[in-house]
């Protein structure tokens, strides 16, 4: 049988500024991890008014994926980055 790509895991939907304490330690780490952009939240009807009154609406958020094969080692440092 062929070589199967790997099943691929979400480990959580993070903003920006969360992201950048989460990837530099996932590469230090030697943790593969690919990113999608989500801006779901910049097309909700009522943002404009949100900022307009200082309500500071959701924004972009960067959802991170990691192989099946690691896991349990990128869990493991975001309880550590962000305990509960």
């Amino acid at each position: 049988m062929p070589d199967e790509p790997e099943m691929i895991h979400q480990l959580g939907t993070f903003e920006p500024h969360e992201a950048t304490r989460l990837l530099p330690r996932l590469e230090a780490e030697g943790v593969r991890f690919e990113l999608e952009q989500d801006d779901s939240a910049l097309a909700q009807p009522n943002r404009p008014l949100q900022l307009y009154l200082g309500m500071y609406p959701e924004g972009s958020k960067l959802i991170v994926f990691v192989p099946a094969s690691q896991l349990d080692r990128a869990l493991a440092l975001l309880k550590e980055l962000f305990p509960a």
